[in-house]
């Protein structure tokens, strides 16, 4: 386990810039933001065409290259029906065309837990068979995996990606609907909230928390914060923020904390202790003391003034 938590470090580390800012993506057909999550709708049950597909679309730096990807991650929830035809799905554009990489339970990609925020999990150098789609470039094939796409493809630049809802057609009742959380490529986790991570410039503990479950996948992360090392660790991670947050913290400082932490080796209720411990922590909760003595002091001197007028 050690190893594993050692190895984390990195991915938190990335963290410490924070997460995308809310420019970092568009929305196209039937995609809204809905508080914290991008509704996206496929509705083929009438014969409107503008509502038959939603999509997120994401920028990516200049340069970035297929099989320069390392990360490419969601959580998002189908509220109506599955997984089905094709969609949810990443779309990675590549000289005009797509490589596609579906979610979804392999090897059918259906059967997705409805109601449920699903954690994809990195789909990075994923070998489930069929995942990867390169049939539209010259070579490709319908059922690929990463490896086999980045040895076709993996020089080409990538000049965008996308999150894309349009599967309606499959269902039954020719409507599918999901709710997305957050993505992440690479370094960056885009979330979809008022700024992404803070309301009001304080910190969002489910923002922050659910960023690096998407980042870590479910069972580190779990590993990571959970007493048992098994456990939903969700609830300590929110508590462990929340509590820094009420200290003064910035979303920054709090994962530079909390990377210190974990490179010291601290898991479960001795992270969360540590994060609270932290130098910045203790200095803002020794100001806000100090501020609240001589609060007192003061209103205790114009107290004694008073009795001697």
């Amino acid at each position: 386990m050690r190893r594993i938590i050692f190895a984390l470090v990195a991915v938190v580390g990335l963290a410490v810039a924070g997460p995308a800012a809310a420019q970092s993506f568009t929305l196209s057909g039937t995609a809204t933001v809905e508080g914290d999550n991008v509704k996206l709708v496929s509705d083929f049950s009438d014969a409107v065409a503008t509502n038959d597909f939603g999509a997120v679309s994401f920028t990516v730096p200049t340069g970035t290259t297929l099989g320069s990807l390392t990360t490419l991650s969601a959580v998002y929830n189908v509220t109506d029906d599955d997984c089905a035809g094709g969609s949810p799905r990443f779309q990675i554009n590549v000289g005009g065309k797509n490589v596609f990489v579906y979610l979804g339970p392999s090897p059918t990609f259906t059967g997705c837990a409805q109601n449920t925020f699903l954690d994809s999990g990195n789909l990075v150098g994923t070998s489930d068979a069929c995942r990867v789609d390169t049939s539209q470039f010259t070579g490709g094939t319908q059922c690929s995996t990463w490896a086999a796409a980045v040895a076709l493809l993996g020089s080409q630049a990538v000049t965008g990606i996308q999150f894309a809802v349009d599967g309606g057609w499959k269902l039954a009742d020719k409507e599918q609907t999901v709710l997305l959380r957050s993505v992440t490529i690479n370094g960056t986790t885009h979330t979809f909230g008022p700024d992404d991570g803070t309301a009001g410039g304080k910190v969002r503990p489910g923002h922050v928390c659910n960023a690096l479950r998407a980042r870590m996948g479910r069972e580190a992360f779990n590993e990571l914060w959970s007493t048992s090392g098994t456990r939903n660790g969700m609830g300590k991670c929110a508590s462990t923020m929340a509590h820094a947050r009420n200290a003064g913290l910035t979303h920054e400082r709090i994962m530079e904390a909390l990377a210190e932490c974990i490179a010291a080796g601290r898991t479960g209720a001795a992270l969360g202790a540590c994060v609270a411990a932290r130098d910045a922590v203790s200095a803002t909760l020794t100001e806000a003391k100090e501020a609240k003595q001589a609060k007192a002091a003061k209103r205790k001197r114009g107290k004694a003034k008073g009795k001697n007028k």
